[in-house]
């Protein structure tokens, strides 16, 4: 099915957020956007409401439409709500395959090619690539745990997340480590683990979310958690790697 202007003008609008063409707090000039992408600026119109709505712009009356910047405390935030999300979904998912509501082989086949497909992309120059198949893991999980209220709240908030992929140097997420985590999350699903489950969803982004809470005590000692997602690179030399996926 071919998609929507509207579709089209999201993803184009968000990979150019995602890829930093679109840097923070730039403005976007919809009807270049539209001239660009051969049409109306209204789709790109739509397509920007539902970016205000994932977070990831501003809509300002009479000011414009700017890229939103998000603080080092925004990412936080995201990461708390993201960790709870995904303890739940990994024990829901579990409990699933437990009772037999959900077919362990039919699990496997759905969720393990991303982890192949993540372990060809550990190169630093398939960082973009990689964070994608991180964050379709994780929503397919919450998809496959039965709550619609997790799999939504998982959804709108996961570009966010993967839009400061592009501000985050590598050297912050020990990848390989991650993929360990993926591989264990996937088996505790598996063999119906559901507090296994639950506790490594929670681990994998509890280690980041520390790193982060580092950087925004060290980029602001008087003020935590409100630097700028440019301080990554400023504190870069004296923070740690982190075990879990972004």
């Amino acid at each position: 099915m071919d998609k929507s202007l509207s579709d089209r003008a999201y993803d184009a609008l968000l990979e150019s957020i995602l890829s930093g063409s679109l840097r923070p707090s730039t403005p976007v000039d919809i009807g270049a956007f539209a001239a660009r992408l051969n049409m109306s600026v209204t789709p790109v119109r739509m397509a920007l409401k539902q970016l205000e709505s994932d977070g990831l712009v501003e809509i300002l009356p009479r000011r414009g439409t700017f890229v939103k910047h998000l603080t080092i405390r925004n990412l936080i935030t995201s990461y708390e709500l993201v960790e709870g999300l995904e303890g739940m979904a990994g024990y829901l998912t579990a409990e699933r395959v437990k009772e037999g509501l959900l077919g362990a082989r039919e699990v496997e086949a759905i969720l393990a090619p991303y982890i192949v497909e993540m372990e060809a992309h550990l190169e630093p120059s398939s960082m973009r690539i990689w964070a994608h198949l991180d964050m379709e893991f994780h929503q397919t999980i919450c998809d496959l745990c039965g709550n619609e209220l997790i799999s939504s709240a998982f959804r709108s908030i996961k570009n966010q997340m993967q839009s400061v992929l592009t501000l985050v140097s590598p050297i912050y997420v020990d990848r390989e480590n991650s993929m360990r985590e993926h591989r264990a999350i996937l088996e505790s699903i598996l063999s119906g683990d559901e507090e296994g489950a639950r506790q490594i969803c929670q681990s994998h982004r509890h280690l980041v979310r520390g790193i982060l809470i580092n950087l925004s005590r060290q980029l602001e000692p008087g003020n935590a958690h409100s630097g700028g997602l440019s301080g990554f690179d400023e504190a870069r030399p004296s923070l740690g790697r982190a075990g879990g996926g972004m």
